[in-house]
């Protein structure tokens, strides 16, 4: 029988890995750069919580893509990936 705290280290593992998949794979989604600015897990929910912004470069790319139109971006994308259990 394992111990909380290894447990714990255990979870924490596999939250840094969700967050590295993430960090890797969310930009893929779009036709322009992306930053993956912020993570977090939430136990109460399991789910993890991210904010997508777009680069700096992103700006430049989406006039490009559009005949050279002028691109105003003040927002940020937030996803919510709840996690599901094969058990």
């Amino acid at each position: 029988m394992s111990s909380l705290n290894e447990e714990m280290a255990d979870v924490q593992t596999e939250i840094d890995q969700v967050r590295e998949l993430l960090r890797t794979e969310v930009p893929n989604l779009f036709e322009f750069d992306v930053t993956v600015s912020r993570i977090e897990y939430n136990a109460n929910n399991n789910s993890v919580t991210l904010t997508v912004e777009p680069s700096s470069e992103a700006r430049k790319q989406i006039s490009e893509e559009f005949g050279g139109v002028r691109v105003r971006m003040d927002d940020q994308l937030t996803f919510e990936f709840q996690f599901t259990s094969d058990v």
